[in-house]
């Protein structure tokens, strides 16, 4: 299979006859230049753009001469020259035959034929065998080619021998694949890693709609392919992708260029494109571009980045920013020393230095802006009269000037550069050169030598030289940036580096920063607080932006999607952030919070006055009516009730929560429970049979009475604490900027149980007060806890639906109102008339005044006061009163049996009972 593969790829000269190989020889002197040695060196370099239409297999002429390529062609034999006159290889000479590929494929592959030729015939014959192990082809090693698909092409024959071919710019993806290429290896990174650095700058500048254009060939469809699928992995959008063949004719191709330029100045949201093509292509398109005034930023790859073709366009400033990638170089000084002392003849043995020096002599009118143009277009007529240039014994000299130095790429003189010292370095191992000595036969098949170039490790100025396991030099890449100057454009100034293994951009020119003003979106940013939002396009980068609801954000520009706050914050409709809900709460500061804890404080006071008060009139006759003793126990439950309201003021926590209904309803069932005793004793005073009073007496007592009916509210709070108490709520939800810090009840139930208890001993007391509420008026303590119980009945009625409908931090301001009028309620109405007597109605608070007027509610009470004979005085009364207690001191519901006597042992006794409040 091997054979017949070798069949089908290598043409067969052996049958030429000598005299055709020599007319072979001089026909192909002008494509090619060589210098014998003990090792030879191949070098494929396109000095021409292209070759020339044929229509018989007859030896291709080229045409379109480019002065870069000779420049290369002197850094080949530049850096050659260096290895002979050093050390580094003692006693052999490396020599060389370069050819010119004219960038063509069939040609580089034509003349590669003669690199595979066996070294030790004379008939320049490529032997067809089944094993190349100790063959000895023409040359060692290849240093090419320049364009990514003739190196593919020529990689496949330097295959069969396994020959070192390094190249100087073929940057492929492809050529890094060792099981399809393994003799090749290249001084440049892949150019993977240069369209990373292409997605990275477009990143830096958070451009995501960019167009490309690429040259239909190898290098340059798998550049952009490379371009387009990173920068689709990074979310760029690629707006258009264009591609300008290669191979058609000149008017299919200008007509496809011209399609392009319209494509490129109607894309008005494009403002940035990356373009991996030709260098002549590139030329083509901005001369139509530059009659436009359209200002892009072009991102050019290594293949153009540089060219000074372009640079010497005509209006080329009106196109806008150009920012290239170019290979890393070194120190090419000594090379550029080199070309400016060339000698200036047209003799040189240099055939394409020659040809170049003949063409200076046709161009010599021609200014330098179009002597490349010159050139390029002589090359038919200098080629034609080549003979004439071979004969022409006169030496052509004429003041040369920088024209070769401004053609020097310093990336692609330095890869020539590393790979020349990265085959002698190689040689130097395989031949065991040391001391001076070479110790090994330089007899040796390619295949040996590529085994070391792999290998190779070392240093050249400054720069490491060595190769991955890919072949390929990782490098980086310098970012240029064309400067327009007056006219001329500068494109040797680095403004930033490209680091492959970091994949980092670091910028060495603040120029570079100038880019950020240019804007290349589908849609603009959505900013922070925004989301995006697909539109009908198929490009991820168009859409359309909306804000983000209330309550979520997005911190970053072309959020996806909006984040909720948490529950203690809150945003805004397309906010960027979120902020703390304000906590609120029945503060202290607040107006309402003051006015009602004046009121509590006044109770207070007036409590303590009233404590005052009835402590220096203890002993006298209102005090007495008043309850007495259990009189200052009322006053002090109505003091805490007084206390609680500031429980309920202020931010709450689980302590106070559970503290002020607790308090409030204890200390308020206390009071209740005080006013029902006291209630139930004027009954039983004054409504009762006098017969059965006897026996009620011995179960009434009003100690006990209180204690049972508080005793059974402190149970009912207990539970409730112990099971399910009062405890802080945090409600965000309710409100949308703030949070209400408020107390929950718990178990509501125990709630309405404790507030059912005090309301049902209300209702108790009210009932009995209610009986007893025509008594005497001194002695009518009745009518005002009536009064007293309406008045709590009322709040607390009023209470529950405003509760209930009522929510945020006034809710426990609705309790502490309805706390303040019950209490408020209780303590005027059953304390304030008496302290008016005590301290505006003195005559009245006297034991006579009493008596009178217990006198006078006896004589209305009684039935039997009918004439006038019956009528006592008021002297008498109190004579046979003063009886009776004497007689009876110690039965207090004590009665007569005559009718005459009952109405004077009613008088008394209700004195008596009296006396004893």
């Amino acid at each position: 299979m091997f054979q017949s593969m070798i069949l089908y790829v290598v043409p067969i000269f052996c049958t030429l006859s000598i005299n055709t190989l020599l007319a072979c020889d001089i026909l192909d002197d002008f494509d090619n230049t060589r210098d014998p040695g003990d090792i030879i060196i191949g070098g494929l370099i396109p000095v021409h753009e292209k070759v020339v239409t044929v229509t018989k297999p007859e030896s291709q002429k080229c045409t379109g001469y480019d002065v870069r390529g000779l420049v290369k062609t002197l850094a080949l034999i530049h850096s050659i020259d260096m290895v002979n006159n050093s050390t580094l290889l003692p006693g052999i000479k490396l020599g060389y035959e370069i050819y010119d590929t004219c960038t063509d494929p069939t040609k580089a592959i034509k003349e590669t034929l003669r690199f595979l030729s066996n070294s030790n015939s004379t008939d320049n014959c490529v032997k067809v065998q089944c094993n190349y192990t100790n063959y000895q082809p023409t040359v060692k090693a290849v240093i090419g080619a320049a364009t990514s698909e003739v190196s593919i092409a020529i990689a496949r024959l330097l295959n069969i021998q396994l020959i070192p071919q390094i190249s100087y710019s073929s940057s492929a993806k492809i050529l890094s694949d060792k099981a399809r290429f393994p003799a090749f290896l290249r001084t440049i990174p892949s150019d993977e890693y240069q369209t990373k650095g292409m997605v990275k700058l477009v990143q830096m500048f958070q451009w995501n709609w960019v167009g490309t254009i690429a040259s239909d060939e190898e290098y340059s469809r798998s550049g952009i392919n490379n371009f387009i699928t990173q920068a689709e992995q990074a979310g760029i959008c690629i707006a258009f992708q264009e591609v300008i063949p290669f191979y058609s004719s000149n008017h299919i191709t200008n007509s496809r260029i011209r399609d392009i330029a319209n494509i490129i100045i109607n894309q008005t949201k494009v403002n940035v494109i990356v373009i991996f093509g030709k260098s002549s292509h590139v030329t083509e398109l901005f001369k139509v571009l530059s009659t436009q005034n359209i200002s892009k930023v072009w991102i050019a790859s290594d293949s153009w980045s540089t060219n000074s073709n372009i640079t010497r366009l005509e209006n080329i400033q009106n196109l806008g920013n150009i920012v290239g990638f170019t290979f890393k170089s070194g120190d090419i000084s000594e090379f550029q020393n080199y070309v400016k002392n060339l000698p200036h003849n047209s003799e040189s043995p240099n055939t394409f230095l020659a040809e170049y020096y003949n063409l200076r002599k046709l161009c010599a009118h021609v200014q330098d802006n179009d002597l490349d143009s010159c050139l390029s277009n002589h090359t038919h007529h200098a080629m034609d009269d080549r003979l004439d240039i071979v004969n022409n014994s006169v030496k052509m000299q004429y003041q040369e000037d920088d024209f070769l130095v401004n053609h020097i790429d310093p990336g692609v003189i330095s890869n020539i550069q590393w790979s020349v010292t990265a085959l002698a370095h190689a040689l130097k191992r395989l031949l065991k050169c040391n001391e001076g000595i070479c110790w090994k036969s330089f007899n040796f098949a390619p295949w040996e030598l590529l085994e070391h170039v792999k290998k190779v490790n070392t240093t050249s100025g400054g720069t490491k030289i060595q190769f991955d396991l890919s072949g390929d030099f990782m490098s980086g890449y310098d970012i240029v940036m064309w400067n327009f100057l007056e006219g001329k454009v500068e494109i040797n100034q680095k403004v930033a580096e490209y680091d492959i293994e970091q994949n980092k951009i670091t910028v060495r020119d603040s120029r570079l920063n100038q880019l950020k003003v240019v804007m290349s979106n589908c849609s603009n940013h959505c900013l922070p607080g925004q989301i995006k939002l697909s539109s009908e396009s198929q490009h991820t980068c168009c859409y359309d932006c909306i804000n983000c609801t209330f309550n979520t954000y997005s911190k970053t520009k072309d959020a996806l999607q909006c984040n909720p706050c948490l529950p203690d914050e809150w945003a805004p409709s397309g906010s960027a952030d979120c902020y703390k809900k304000r906590i609120i709460f029945l503060d202290w500061n607040n107006g309402f919070s003051i006015v009602l804890l004046t009121l509590a404080a006044f109770g207070i006071v007036l409590i303590i006055i009233i404590v005052f008060i009835f402590f220096k009139n203890v002993r006298t006759p209102v005090v007495k009516s008043n309850g007495g003793t259990i009189s200052f126990i009322m006053l002090i439950s109505l003091l805490f009730s007084f206390l609680s309201v500031g429980f309920f003021i202020g931010k709450p926590n689980d302590i106070t929560c559970n503290i002020r209904q607790c308090l409030f309803g204890i200390s308020f069932t206390l009071s209740v429970s005080c006013a029902l005793a006291k209630s139930l004793k004027i009954l039983l005073a004054f409504n009762f049979n006098p017969a059965n009073q006897h026996i009620v007496k011995n179960f009434y007592h009003s100690g006990l009475i209180t204690s049972f009916c508080t005793g059974l509210q402190v149970i009912i709070c207990t539970m409730w604490l112990v099971f399910n108490g009062p405890k802080v709520l945090k409600d965000d939800n309710r409100l949308q900027r703030e949070i209400l810090v408020e107390c929950s009840e718990g178990s509501y139930v125990a709630f309405a149980v404790m507030l059912g208890y005090i309301a049902f001993l209300a209702l108790i007391c009210f009932s009995f007060a209610f009986k007893g509420r025509k008594l005497p008026e001194n002695y009518n303590e009745a009518k005002f806890i009536t009064f007293s119980m309406l008045i709590y009945f009322i709040s607390w009625i009023t209470f529950v639906p405003v509760y209930v409908t009522t929510h945020g931090m006034y809710l426990p301001a609705v309790e502490v109102v309805t706390i303040l009028s019950s209490t408020y309620g209780i303590l005027c109405c059953q304390f304030f008339p008496k302290c008016y007597i005590i301290l505006f109605k003195k005559e009245c608070n006297t034991t006579t005044s009493f008596l009178k007027n217990l006198y006078d509610y006896s004589l209305k009470s009684s039935n039997l006061i009918t004439n006038s004979q019956h009528s006592l005085n008021y002297s008498q009364c109190n004579k046979s009163c003063k009886s009776i207690k004497n007689n009876d001191s110690q039965n207090t519901f004590s009665t007569t049996s005559t009718s005459a006597a009952q109405s004077h042992g009613f008088i008394c006794v209700s004195r008596k009972r009296s006396s004893s409040w």
